[in-house]
């Protein structure tokens, strides 16, 4: 027997830059409510609509249930809270474990559990395309018999609710917001198609929402979504479903360009966000995406800028991506990583390219560099592809790359470990990379500013390597250098 159950539905699409003034969505497209933040956000934003009238429940059971497209640079921290019999109530971390639902590029469903930050907001994974249930169940022994209100809390992963310390220098969000439905929940738990309309902001606009923020006015406006928008979100997830290039033996997790899925859109869009896909900390270094002879058709052209360098602060420096296809995240059967460099300096320049693994287990992200205690030394492997020359070389700390170099560097993974600072109980950082259980999602390329001032590295093809190899074949030819890898290998 079924049992009618009401459910909150609340749509919510994130995209990574401004969303500039454009053409309105078609009638056949229904544009939703965009709330846009540009820039440092002061303090966390609440979103609230208050319900033009209150909606009868039954017992404990109402679900709110959110429909989520993030295309924001992170995984996204979501706070919901809602008003019910002059009460209001919220999930945290101590209510349980959650559900979602997500959709691949066919519309497909699959189940995942999601992970609560510190702070009382569930993680939305970067570029996740589903949904989110909230049950009442997981609020303990309330009894409900109206809801009159709903919230949701956003912030970016910059703000230091959500982390240790705020150490980003820009955030950029958009948020999409659709409606708010009553559905119906069938015993077994699942939600039917029957539905009945609470809110509707693709034709109501702003009516009965309120915008705030914890500290003075808000830094987001709210509007409504152009069509480029929506193609440029579409866009997003189309991107994330394509599989990787390969260069030889090399799966490529970061081009620093975008494919075919932004083709028709403008010049200018498609340029805006893949410059915004980027984010900063520390030192405010200087980035940008420059056309080159590199590997491929843009690069990064990262720069110490000794003009804005604060010697009174740490000299550390990083840009930051999270991956823009699911395919980059699976690292299994990889032997190392390895990356396209130009020093265009005429002496010896460093920098670090450091890997976040998300512990599912754990459901924390776990950082892994060449800073380790026990084993200073660390062994890279490099092809000069102007002068043929294939070499090893041994580096502490950052990745040291010779003057006027260009061309391939190698790291093995037995070459990284998690730093020490990361394995106190705190952090819980368990210190083993497993590529078979956990996913990579992120990179960061850091540097000491103060030895690196005004010296620009030009980086291209961010990748991860299938072979065993030598360098040059010089003492041992039973495996191939690194150039026949490159021309002649697979991707296992």
């Amino acid at each position: 027997m079924k049992r009618k159950l009401l459910a909150i539905l609340l749509a919510v699409a994130t995209l990574t830059s401004v969303c500039a003034a454009g053409a309105a969505v078609s009638a056949a497209e229904p544009a939703p409510l965009v709330y846009q933040a540009d820039g440092k956000l002061d303090g966390n934003e609440t979103f609230a609509y208050e319900l033009s009238q209150a909606q009868q429940v039954t017992g404990n059971a109402l679900a709110v249930r959110l429909f989520v497209k993030n295309t924001y640079n992170d995984a996204f921290p979501l706070a919901v809270s809602f008003t019910a019999d002059g009460k209001e109530y919220s999930w945290t971390e101590k209510s349980g474990t959650l559900t979602g639902i997500e959709y691949n590029a066919e519309g497909e469903p699959s189940q995942r559990t999601l992970q609560w930050r510190e702070g009382g907001a569930v993680d939305v994974p970067y570029l996740f395309n589903g949904e989110v249930i909230l049950p009442f169940s997981l609020l303990g022994d309330v009894q409900i018999s109206e809801i009159s209100a709903l919230k949701m809390l956003f912030t970016c992963s910059a703000n230091s609710q959500f982390a240790s310390g705020d150490t980003w220098l820009a955030d950029n969000v958009c948020l999409y917001f659709y409606g708010i439905d009553c559905v119906t929940v069938e015993e077994d738990g699942t939600l039917s198609e029957t539905r009945t309309e609470l809110a509707d902001f693709t034709k109501t606009g702003t009516e009965g929402v309120t915008l705030s923020a914890a500290s003075g006015q808000p830094v987001g406006q709210l509007r409504t979504a152009t069509e480029e928008d929506m193609v440029v979100a579409e866009a997003f997830i189309a991107q994330y479903n394509a599989s990787c290039e390969t260069i030889g033996d090399v799966k490529l997790v970061e081009s620093f360009d975008f494919g075919d899925e932004f083709a028709g859109i403008a010049d200018g869009r498609t340029a805006d966000e893949l410059y915004r896909h980027f984010y900063l900390s520390g030192q405010e270094s200087d980035y940008s995406l420059t056309a080159g002879e590199g590997e491929g058709n843009s690069l990064l052209s990262y720069n110490c800028d000794s003009l804005v360098y604060d010697a009174g602060r740490n000299s550390y420096a990083g840009v930051h991506f999270n991956f823009s296809k699911k395919d980059a995240t699976d690292w299994s059967g990889a032997k190392g990583v390895t990356v396209y460099v130009e020093n265009t300096a005429d002496y010896l320049v460093s920098f670090a390219v450091e890997i976040f693994q998300f512990n599912t287990k754990t459901g924390l992200l776990e950082q892994y560099n060449l800073n380790d205690v026990a084993n200073k030394y660390k062994t890279l492997y490099a092809y000069n592809v102007e002068t043929g020359e294939e070499f090893s070389y041994h580096t502490q700390t950052f990745m040291r790359i010779p003057a006027n170099f260009k061309g391939w560097i190698r790291i093995p993974f037995s070459q990284y470990a998690a730093p020490a600072w990361s394995l106190a109980p705190a952090y819980g950082n368990e210190g083993v990379l497993d590529f078979d259980a956990n996913p990579v999602v992120k990179i960061s390329l850091t540097r000491l500013f103060n030895v690196n001032l005004d010296a620009t590295l030009l980086i291209d093809n961010i990748g991860l390597y299938y072979s065993d190899f030598g360098v040059g074949n010089l003492f041992d030819d039973s495996v191939p250098s690194i150039r026949q890898c490159l021309e002649e290998g697979t991707v296992a």
